[in-house]
Protein backbone atom coordinates (compact mmCIF):
# COMPACT_ATOMS: atom_id res chain seq x y z
CA UNK A 1 0.00 0.00 0.00
CA UNK A 2 1.50 3.36 -1.00
CA UNK A 3 1.58 6.50 1.15
CA UNK A 4 -1.44 8.06 -0.53
CA UNK A 5 -3.67 5.01 0.01
CA UNK A 6 -2.49 4.70 3.60
CA UNK A 7 -3.22 8.37 4.37
CA UNK A 8 -6.78 8.06 3.07
CA UNK A 9 -7.49 4.59 4.55
CA UNK A 10 -6.26 5.11 8.12
CA UNK A 11 -8.90 7.72 9.12
CA UNK A 12 -11.71 5.44 7.93
CA UNK A 13 -10.29 2.43 9.78
CA UNK A 14 -10.05 4.47 12.97
CA UNK A 15 -13.73 5.29 12.70
CA UNK A 16 -14.89 1.80 11.72
CA UNK A 17 -13.05 0.00 14.53
CA UNK A 18 -13.59 2.62 17.23
CA UNK A 19 -15.63 1.47 20.27
CA UNK A 20 -19.36 2.24 20.07
CA UNK A 21 -19.55 4.21 23.31
CA UNK A 22 -21.99 6.98 22.48
CA UNK A 23 -23.85 8.35 19.53
CA UNK A 24 -21.48 10.50 17.47
CA UNK A 25 -22.03 14.24 17.34
CA UNK A 26 -22.15 15.60 13.78
CA UNK A 27 -21.14 19.20 13.15
CA UNK A 28 -20.69 21.32 10.04
CA UNK A 29 -18.29 24.24 9.90
CA UNK A 30 -17.11 27.16 7.85
CA UNK A 31 -13.42 28.08 8.09
CA UNK A 32 -10.84 30.30 6.53
CA UNK A 33 -7.46 31.85 7.09
CA UNK A 34 -3.99 32.64 5.78
CA UNK A 35 -1.75 30.13 4.10
CA UNK A 36 1.88 29.99 3.02
CA UNK A 37 2.67 27.86 -0.03
CA UNK A 38 5.92 26.88 -1.68
CA UNK A 39 7.38 24.16 -3.89
CA UNK A 40 9.98 21.57 -2.88
CA UNK A 41 12.56 22.95 -5.31
CA UNK A 42 15.69 25.09 -5.00
CA UNK A 43 15.35 28.89 -5.03
CA UNK A 44 11.62 28.81 -4.19
CA UNK A 45 10.18 31.19 -1.57
CA UNK A 46 6.71 31.02 -0.05
CA UNK A 47 3.74 32.87 -1.48
CA UNK A 48 0.90 33.88 0.83
CA UNK A 49 -2.82 33.72 0.27
CA UNK A 50 -6.22 33.00 1.75
CA UNK A 51 -7.70 29.50 2.03
CA UNK A 52 -11.23 28.66 3.11
CA UNK A 53 -14.24 26.42 2.71
CA UNK A 54 -16.47 23.91 4.48
CA UNK A 55 -15.91 20.94 6.74
CA UNK A 56 -17.86 18.32 8.61
CA UNK A 57 -16.83 16.17 11.54
CA UNK A 58 -18.11 13.26 13.60
CA UNK A 59 -16.89 12.93 17.17
CA UNK A 60 -17.27 10.06 19.65
CA UNK A 61 -16.56 10.38 23.40
CA UNK A 62 -14.69 7.17 24.26
CA UNK A 63 -13.37 7.34 27.82
CA UNK A 64 -13.47 10.28 30.19
CA UNK A 65 -12.00 13.40 28.54
CA UNK A 66 -10.88 11.50 25.42
CA UNK A 67 -12.53 11.85 22.01
CA UNK A 68 -12.17 10.05 18.71
CA UNK A 69 -13.48 11.53 15.50
CA UNK A 70 -13.10 12.06 11.82
CA UNK A 71 -13.17 15.20 9.69
CA UNK A 72 -13.72 15.91 6.01
CA UNK A 73 -12.79 19.26 4.42
CA UNK A 74 -13.63 20.86 1.09
CA UNK A 75 -11.31 23.86 0.77
CA UNK A 76 -10.09 26.34 -1.79
CA UNK A 77 -6.30 26.52 -1.46
CA UNK A 78 -3.93 28.79 -3.42
CA UNK A 79 -0.45 27.40 -3.96
CA UNK A 80 2.68 28.33 -5.86
CA UNK A 81 6.00 30.02 -5.06
CA UNK A 82 8.26 32.96 -5.79
CA UNK A 83 11.55 32.32 -7.60
CA UNK A 84 14.54 34.07 -6.01
CA UNK A 85 18.06 33.32 -7.28
CA UNK A 86 21.13 35.06 -5.90
CA UNK A 87 18.88 37.57 -4.16
CA UNK A 88 17.20 38.51 -7.46
CA UNK A 89 13.47 38.10 -8.00
CA UNK A 90 12.83 36.11 -11.21
CA UNK A 91 9.07 35.66 -11.11
CA UNK A 92 6.36 33.67 -9.40
CA UNK A 93 3.63 31.12 -9.97
CA UNK A 94 0.13 30.79 -8.59
CA UNK A 95 -1.95 27.59 -8.65
CA UNK A 96 -5.56 27.48 -7.50
CA UNK A 97 -6.68 24.15 -6.03
CA UNK A 98 -9.83 22.58 -4.61
CA UNK A 99 -8.82 20.22 -1.79
CA UNK A 100 -10.76 17.25 -0.46
CA UNK A 101 -9.11 16.10 2.77
CA UNK A 102 -10.15 13.30 5.14
CA UNK A 103 -8.50 13.03 8.56
CA UNK A 104 -8.72 11.17 11.83
CA UNK A 105 -9.35 13.58 14.71
CA UNK A 106 -8.35 12.28 18.16
CA UNK A 107 -8.77 14.80 20.94
CA UNK A 108 -9.00 15.64 24.62
CA UNK A 109 -11.79 17.58 26.35
CA UNK A 110 -10.46 20.23 28.73
CA UNK A 111 -13.43 21.91 30.36
CA UNK A 112 -15.23 24.03 27.74
CA UNK A 113 -12.49 23.41 25.16
CA UNK A 114 -11.36 20.49 23.02
CA UNK A 115 -7.77 20.06 21.83
CA UNK A 116 -7.35 17.75 18.86
CA UNK A 117 -4.99 16.44 16.18
CA UNK A 118 -5.59 16.09 12.44
CA UNK A 119 -3.92 13.11 10.74
CA UNK A 120 -4.76 12.02 7.21
CA UNK A 121 -4.63 13.22 3.65
CA UNK A 122 -6.55 13.56 0.43
CA UNK A 123 -6.66 14.85 -3.11
CA UNK A 124 -6.15 18.31 -4.64
CA UNK A 125 -7.77 19.25 -7.95
CA UNK A 126 -6.07 22.01 -9.95
CA UNK A 127 -8.53 24.65 -11.12
CA UNK A 128 -6.19 27.06 -12.92
CA UNK A 129 -2.57 28.21 -12.81
CA UNK A 130 -0.59 31.25 -13.95
CA UNK A 131 3.05 32.32 -14.09
CA UNK A 132 4.34 35.88 -13.83
CA UNK A 133 7.79 36.97 -14.99
CA UNK A 134 9.98 39.55 -13.26
CA UNK A 135 8.70 42.14 -15.74
CA UNK A 136 5.09 41.48 -14.73
CA UNK A 137 4.03 39.58 -17.86
CA UNK A 138 1.55 36.80 -17.05
CA UNK A 139 0.70 33.57 -18.83
CA UNK A 140 -1.66 30.70 -18.19
CA UNK A 141 0.26 27.49 -17.44
CA UNK A 142 -2.67 25.23 -16.51
CA UNK A 143 -1.84 22.91 -19.42
CA UNK A 144 1.73 22.46 -18.18
CA UNK A 145 0.66 21.02 -14.82
CA UNK A 146 -0.88 17.76 -13.70
CA UNK A 147 -4.52 18.27 -12.71
CA UNK A 148 -4.50 16.07 -9.60
CA UNK A 149 -2.18 16.00 -6.59
CA UNK A 150 -2.30 13.78 -3.50
CA UNK A 151 -1.19 14.96 -0.08
CA UNK A 152 -0.52 13.94 3.49
CA UNK A 153 -1.97 16.30 6.11
CA UNK A 154 -1.05 16.90 9.72
CA UNK A 155 -2.22 19.53 12.14
CA UNK A 156 -3.72 20.47 15.46
CA UNK A 157 -6.58 22.59 16.67
CA UNK A 158 -8.39 23.94 19.69
CA UNK A 159 -12.18 24.38 19.80
CA UNK A 160 -14.09 26.42 22.38
CA UNK A 161 -17.74 25.47 22.93
CA UNK A 162 -20.14 28.37 22.53
CA UNK A 163 -23.03 29.14 24.93
CA UNK A 164 -26.14 27.14 24.12
CA UNK A 165 -28.25 28.80 21.43
CA UNK A 166 -30.28 27.82 18.38
CA UNK A 167 -30.39 29.51 14.97
CA UNK A 168 -33.30 27.97 13.05
CA UNK A 169 -32.49 24.30 12.40
CA UNK A 170 -28.97 24.70 13.78
CA UNK A 171 -27.46 25.06 17.22
CA UNK A 172 -24.25 26.86 18.09
CA UNK A 173 -21.24 24.57 18.18
CA UNK A 174 -17.69 25.82 18.62
CA UNK A 175 -15.31 28.52 17.52
CA UNK A 176 -11.97 26.97 16.66
CA UNK A 177 -8.44 27.58 15.40
CA UNK A 178 -6.53 25.04 13.32
CA UNK A 179 -2.86 24.96 12.30
CA UNK A 180 -2.33 22.63 9.30
CA UNK A 181 0.47 21.50 7.01
CA UNK A 182 0.16 19.35 3.92
CA UNK A 183 2.86 17.68 1.86
CA UNK A 184 2.13 17.06 -1.81
CA UNK A 185 3.21 13.60 -2.92
CA UNK A 186 3.03 13.94 -6.69
CA UNK A 187 5.13 15.92 -9.16
CA UNK A 188 2.88 18.79 -10.25
CA UNK A 189 4.86 19.88 -13.32
CA UNK A 190 4.12 17.88 -16.48
CA UNK A 191 6.91 19.63 -18.44
CA UNK A 192 9.99 20.16 -16.28
CA UNK A 193 9.36 17.75 -13.41
CA UNK A 194 10.49 17.74 -9.79
CA UNK A 195 7.98 20.17 -8.27
CA UNK A 196 5.96 19.14 -5.21
CA UNK A 197 3.55 21.28 -3.19
CA UNK A 198 4.12 22.29 0.43
CA UNK A 199 1.41 24.31 2.19
CA UNK A 200 0.92 25.59 5.75
CA UNK A 201 -2.20 27.35 6.96
CA UNK A 202 -3.74 28.89 10.06
CA UNK A 203 -7.54 28.86 10.02
CA UNK A 204 -10.32 30.29 12.14
CA UNK A 205 -13.68 28.55 12.00
CA UNK A 206 -17.22 28.33 13.36
CA UNK A 207 -19.13 25.06 13.66
CA UNK A 208 -22.84 24.26 13.97
CA UNK A 209 -24.75 21.16 15.05
CA UNK A 210 -28.34 20.17 14.31
CA UNK A 211 -30.86 21.67 16.73
CA UNK A 212 -32.52 18.99 18.81
CA UNK A 213 -29.60 16.57 18.51
CA UNK A 214 -28.62 15.11 21.85
CA UNK A 215 -25.40 16.27 23.41
CA UNK A 216 -22.63 13.68 23.41
CA UNK A 217 -22.11 11.67 26.54
CA UNK A 218 -18.86 10.41 28.01
CA UNK A 219 -20.58 7.20 29.18
CA UNK A 220 -20.55 4.03 27.05
CA UNK A 221 -23.76 2.76 25.51
CA UNK A 222 -25.00 -0.35 27.34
Amino acid sequence: MNKTSLAITVPFLCLIFSPAYAQPELEMAIKGGLNAATLAEDNRVSRYGFSGGLSGDLEWPIIEHFLLGGQADLLYTPRGAKVIFGGEYLGESRQHYLDLMVTARPGVALGPANVYLLLGGGLSLLLTATKESASGAKENISGDLHRIDAALLGGAGIALHLPRCELGPFKCGTIFVEARHDIGLLDTDAVNGGFKNRTSSLMLGLSFGMAGASAPSNQPIK
